[in-house]
C-alpha cells in the first residue's frame, strides 16, 4: 500500500513515520521517498491501521 505524506520532508519525518508503522507491525516493510512524499509499506495491518499510525506519528497521510 502507497501513502501519500505530504508534510514529509526530511530524514526525521521518515525515522517518526517508520518507528510508528514498527510499533503496531515490526515485521512490516517501509520504504520512503522523500521527493514525490510517498510512504510505501507491506504488512499485515489493514490499510486504515497503517494510515493512523502515520498520523499518530504527527503526519496527515492519504492512500496514493
Amino acid at each position: 500500500m502507497i501513502f501519500s505524506v505530504p508534510k514529509m520532508t526530511c530524514e526525521h519525518c521518515t525515522s517518526a513515520i517508520e518507528s510508528g508503522i514498527k510499533a503496531k507491525d515490526p515485521s512490516g516493510v517501509i520504504a520512503t521517498d522523500l521527493d514525490h512524499c510517498l510512504v510505501t509499506v507491506q504488512s499485515t495491518l489493514e490499510q486504515a491501521a497503517v494510515r493512523q499510525a502515520i498520523v499518530d506519528a504527527g503526519y496527515d497521510a492519504s492512500a496514493a
